[in-house]
């Protein structure tokens, strides 16, 4: 043969090779998205996008992404505030909440202080505790904008919820503290005891400028910008009922937990809140967000219907059980709203002796090495042997652990939502879920608690609480000007 005549065949040849490869390819794409559990790589919780989609983004790259900006360590304030003044100037000056004091604990052995000392020691721990700030390890957070947060959220048809126990509760407080703080004025409406709602204050100048900005009409400033769901374990009695006895509760136990808030009509609320509504079609385009956590009251403590077997192990794995249910059971029940995004925010940290620390960690290495000692310094604070039981069948050592439960899920849940992307070749398909990994973050700062040797699970308001509110303004910033 000439050897025209074989470049000519060598060329159909490579031609034919592509079209059948590059047919094969597409034709089997969907085959290749494979369940997180049998995939060696991470899916991460915030894929949106189909593969092979390329969306121009006005993201600035210097900027940390999602749960890369959670990573990282505690960095001195600069400038540091050096008084009370300083502080409130900043966080305590147009917000409902003053913030003065964060509580002290009792004082050391044989000393006793006067109210005007004792008042004093508050002043400066809030200080002290407000003189850190989050500084990821890789790139930069967006710059705290309160109201381009708010114009984000009128995009919205229900704004964004903080939905868990006392500690969601805490950070919806220090949330609405800190976007006052930019001058914007709300009114609460409480639908019941455990859900309550904020709406810019109508005919305000602050209001009007923000309306303008979003460029959403009059209708969409008669819903909410933020509200709290009390519910400290999310599912309803019959639920906990079921897979509790499922997993060795004797049948009809006695109810025990009427202390635990609870929000009987959450779901009429979320159906509410992500209700498209006329008028708002090409404005309000953007999913209703909830933050949602329970897990501090996921204990064997709280949940002692389950038995005792004299094994921390077997009980634990009947508190996986039961906890891996909830979670299912939430999963089914959200996903009934369509224009809802749920940023699944990781249980914090508890500190035993939380009073022994006065400023954060040095890094993520040194909180884990004080968190591998959590036995040495949860019995340290017990007064008897009874109160050494009691301590650890609250289960800070486990909340993590629980935690990683959303997780899993939550990736199974993107996994989905992608290979139905795939099918579809199109956007829109299922509610989105990201999971908020502020574990490590939470555990580097012993020192911010609520009251040092009493509480030290809550925190210290605003403190912790103004890190993870930035964050949501990052994410939300993210996700928005990603959407395609």
């Amino acid at each position: 043969m000439k050897r025209g005549n074989r470049v000519l065949v060598l060329v159909a040849i490579a031609f034919f090779c592509y079209i059948l490869f590059s047919h094969r390819t597409s034709s089997t794409e969907v085959e290749l998205a494979e369940d997180p559990a049998g995939d060696t790589t991470e899916l991460p919780s915030h894929v949106h996008r189909p593969p092979g989609q390329t969306v121009e983004s006005k993201i600035n790259t210097t900027l940390c992404q999602y749960n890369e900006c959670l990573k990282g360590r505690w960095a001195p304030r600069e400038p540091q505030f050096k008084t009370l003044e300083d502080f409130q100037e900043v966080f305590a000056k147009r917000g409902a909440s003053i913030w003065s004091t964060c509580e002290v604990g009792d004082p050391p052995a044989g000393v006793k202080w006067t109210s005007a000392e004792e008042e004093r020691l508050k002043q400066k721990r809030l200080v002290d505790i407000m003189n850190w700030v989050w500084q990821p390890d890789h790139g930069e957070l967006l710059p705290w904008d309160p109201l381009d947060f708010v114009v984000r959220l009128l995009k919205t048809p229900g704004g964004i919820v903080f939905m868990g126990d006392s500690l969601s509760q805490g950070h919806e407080h220090a949330f609405g503290s800190y976007l006052q703080e930019g001058g914007i004025v709300f009114q609460m409406k409480e639908t019941d005891s455990s859900i309550r709602s904020h709406i810019l204050e109508k005919g305000h100048p602050v209001t009007l400028e923000l309306q303008r900005r979003a460029g959403v009409p009059d209708s969409r400033m008669d819903h909410p910008i933020f509200s709290v769901v009390e519910e400290h374990i999310l599912i309803h009695q019959e639920d906990l009922r079921y897979i509790t006895e499922l997993n060795g509760a004797n049948k009809g136990w006695e109810w025990h937990l009427d202390s635990l808030k609870r929000a009987d009509d959450w779901e009429g609320f979320f159906r509410r809140l992500t209700k498209s509504r006329p008028g708002e079609e090409t404005s309000v385009t953007s999913d209703t967000i909830i933050v949602l956590n329970t897990g501090a009251h996921w204990s064997r403590g709280t949940m002692y219907m389950l038995p005792e077997v004299g094994s921390l192990e077997k009980e634990r794995e009947a508190l996986t059980n039961v906890y891996t249910a909830m979670v299912k059971i939430m999963i089914r029940k959200m996903s009934q709203y369509p224009r809802l995004t749920v940023f699944y925010r990781a249980t914090n940290a508890g500190h035993p002796s939380c009073h022994r620390y006065n400023k954060p960690s040095k890094d993520a290495a040194e909180a884990h090495r004080e968190a591998a000692r959590y036995l040495e310094l949860s019995d340290a604070s017990a007064s008897n042997e009874v109160d050494r039981k009691v301590r650890r069948r609250w289960d800070w050592d486990y909340l993590n652990v629980l935690s990683q439960v959303w997780k899993t899920e939550i990736e199974h849940q993107e996994w989905l939502r992608r290979t139905m992307k795939l099918r579809n070749q199109s956007g829109g398909v299922g509610m989105r879920w990201l999971y908020v990994d502020v574990y490590e973050m939470s555990l580097q700062r012993p020192d911010a608690h609520a009251v040092p040797g009493k509480d030290c699970l809550h925190w210290c308001l605003p403190a912790v609480y103004s890190e993870w509110t930035r964050h949501l303004y990052h994410i939300l910033y993210l996700e928005m000007e990603q959407e395609y």
